[in-house]
């Protein structure tokens, strides 16, 4: 007859005194006294107790395992370790529905295991994150591959915590597929740390960035100014000279010849100021792994990529060799990309949004980075002169990123350009020399 568990339990206990006592020397010695005087009946006896405690006994090892056994199959000694672990940790079964949850799971969140099994857990994923989050589980779930992400879940006292999410498919030995298994760590703390020190860099940077601009247009106009005042006032005399009667040509004649002269020194000018940046450029150039380069640049804008709800592919080449370069300059050019992407893909729904950067190596040798975008893309006239000084659409923008790009690109020898994405977007593609020869 099938025993409730406080039947169960009792049993156990019984078993564990009795074992007891068979292991105590003295109470041996009694007992086997007590045997030699017992009758064949009460032989009999004891042999038919003893086979009914035998039954007993197996009914009990059988029924103890069933009312503490998890549920999924689990047993009962893996989720006591797991309980233990300092991290949360789920499982989930064949039907994506969770069949577990170990206890700093449970006290994160503050809900009973029956709350938080099937699809119960989710009712904790915040509502911006609960989309993304679904459906990365869902497809990778379906493709049987591991996943990693990063939401936000209601704790116990209702704040809602960055946590980093990681989950991995579970097979039997026979390769049965047995569903999934996660551990998820709070990165709160971490991530906002993270996101403070990315937002003060970008600050910095964007000073760093008025402040050469402003120091460059006060250059210019502080050296063009002398030029031009000058060609401004010879212009003002030759027409006095020209006013007179008869006009003096001389006069005029020297005064055009100034006038050419001060158009030439604003030339120089222009020339230095460009010479001076080529100057710049050339400082020792030093190995730089594109690929290192490319991911430092998506963890800088990973809240922004992350606020505009933008997915992000990378493939990048392991075997890619580093090349000789500077290093500042090129994550300027990876950044300025990265952003016009941003911007380019504003006008477009949350869930077509995404950019894709690649690294490959050419037939000649030569890197070729490709960041592209799933915007509007650019008509067909504007690619030539994309590139061009102060050519924007932005209605607030200066026209310099993308001339800033190519400055730099053609200043380590390699060249940039933009085509058409194959269905949508644009595909801008970058061509470096490794520098190695």
């Amino acid at each position: 007859m099938a025993k409730n568990p406080p039947e169960v339990w009792a049993f156990s206990v019984n078993l564990m005194k009795k074992q007891s006592a068979l292991n105590d020397p003295k109470k041996q010695t009694r007992l086997r006294a007590k045997r030699a005087t017992e009758s064949s009946d009460s032989k009999h006896a004891k042999e038919s107790s003893d086979s009914k405690h035998a039954k007993v006994q197996r009914i009990d090892q059988s029924r103890i395992a069933l009312p503490i056994e998890p549920t999924g199959g689990l047993d009962a000694r893996f989720c006591e370790v797991m309980d233990a672990a300092p991290f949360m940790i789920w499982v989930a079964g064949k039907d994506k529905g969770c069949v577990w949850f170990n206890r700093p799971w449970l006290t994160f969140t503050g809900r009973r295991m029956a709350q938080e099994v099937g699809t119960g857990w989710s009712e904790g994923v915040h509502r911006d994150d609960f989309d993304r989050c679904i459906e990365i589980c869902s497809s990778h779930f379906d493709g049987r591959k591991d996943f990693r992400i990063q939401y936000r879940l209601r704790r116990h006292d209702g704040a809602y915590r960055w946590i980093d999410d990681t989950g991995i498919a579970r097979f039997a030995r026979n390769g049965t597929f047995l569903g999934y298994i996660g551990s998820c760590v709070d990165i709160n703390d971490h991530r906002e740390t993270q996101t403070e020190l990315r937002r003060r860099l970008l600050e910095i940077a964007e000073l760093n960035r008025q402040a050469d601009s402003a120091m460059l247009a006060a250059s210019i106009a502080h050296e063009i100014n002398q030029p031009l005042t000058a060609i401004v006032s010879n212009s003002s005399a030759a027409l006095r000279w020209l006013a007179r009667e008869p006009p003096d040509v001389e006069s005029v004649k020297a005064t055009l010849n100034n006038i050419i002269l001060a158009g030439k020194r604003a030339a120089e000018i222009s020339h230095s100021i460009r010479a001076i940046s080529n100057k710049e450029r050339h400082t020792p150039p030093t190995p730089v792994s594109l690929n290192e380069l490319i991911r430092e640049v998506l963890a800088l804008v990973e809240a922004e990529l992350q606020s505009h709800h933008i997915t992000v592919q990378t493939t990048l080449n392991d075997a890619l060799p580093q090349m000789l370069g500077d290093r500042v300059q090129l994550q300027q050019v990876i950044l300025n990309l990265i952003n016009n992407a941003i911007e380019a893909m504003k006008v477009v729904s949350d869930d077509a949004r995404m950019l894709q950067l690649r690294t490959e190596l050419e037939d000649g040798g030569n890197v070729r980075i490709t960041v592209q975008d799933s915007g509007p893309g650019i008509d067909g006239e504007d690619t030539e002169r994309i590139f061009d000084r102060f050519f924007t659409k932005k209605s607030q923008g200066m026209g310099m990123g993308l001339s800033i790009c190519r400055f730099i690109v053609e200043a380590h020898g390699g060249r940039i350009w933009v085509e058409a994405g194959f269905q949508r977007g644009s595909v801008f593609l970058i061509s470096l020399p490794t520098g190695s020869d």
